[in-house]
């Protein structure tokens, strides 16, 4: 067989593909890879901002005495509502913290699903140590009960200040509004840095959605 040629064998035929139909199909191949036409289509993303509909606010006990002389529990909320800080001041056992701020849907004409998630969880506390976040429906009635850790009841859900993860808690009607509140623990024993004014923190995020299907698996 010459060098030139190429026999392909097509249902029991041979056939004879030449060396210059061979570079024209590469050819061919070649052009529709490296094609030099363009085409464009005008677009446009318009941004038309709006006010919050889902925001921050005080609840019954923010920014009330905390334990010791000039301790506040601390709430500080954003100039747009859109962000939250708190600050409190537990000591050992168990210290409560009861509606310290609260969720506020003020879209009267549409319900949203409210989420947190916990991005960077509570460290270096002592072995046993428990830190949560309360999700209570509005006005709600607390009760703590057991010994000797007394632990809450009648919440919507509970969420794990020491582990990463997404909560959702409830598709929250319009006017209306979540109470949040902290549970910690710290067992006696260990140096927690009290003298010294160590401060642990964790990092969350709420999310809010007018698609009340999703769950905290398909959020982004």
């Amino acid at each position: 067989m010459s060098g030139n040629n190429l026999i392909v064998n097509n249902n029991g035929r041979k056939r004879r593909i030449t060396t210059p139909l061979i570079a024209l199909l590469i050819a061919v191949v070649i052009s529709i890879a490296f094609a030099s036409v363009f085409v464009y289509y005008p677009m446009a993303v318009t941004l038309q901002p709006v006010q919050p509909p889902v925001y921050f606010a005080e609840g019954t006990n923010s920014n009330q005495d905390d334990l010791w002389t000039g301790n506040k529990i601390s709430v500080l909320i954003g100039s747009n509502k859109t962000s939250l800080t708190i600050i409190v001041h537990p000591t050992y056992q168990v210290t409560y913290y009861k509606n310290v701020s609260i969720v506020y849907n003020n879209d009267s004409g549409r319900a949203y699903l409210v989420c947190f998630r916990v991005y960077t969880p509570l460290s270096n506390l002592p072995p046993g140590s428990e830190a949560y976040l309360y999700i209570y429906a509005a006005s709600s009635t607390r009760s703590l009960s057991g010994y000797p850790t007394p632990t809450p009841s009648g919440y919507l859900k509970q969420i794990n200040l020491k582990s990463t993860g997404t909560t959702c808690v409830v598709t929250l009607g319009g006017k209306g509004y979540l109470e949040m509140d902290l549970y910690i623990y710290i067992p006696e024993g260990y140096d927690v840095g009290m003298t010294s004014g160590t401060t642990y923190t964790a990092n969350l995020l709420l999310i809010y959605t007018p698609q009340t299907s999703e769950t905290s698996e398909t959020l982004p």
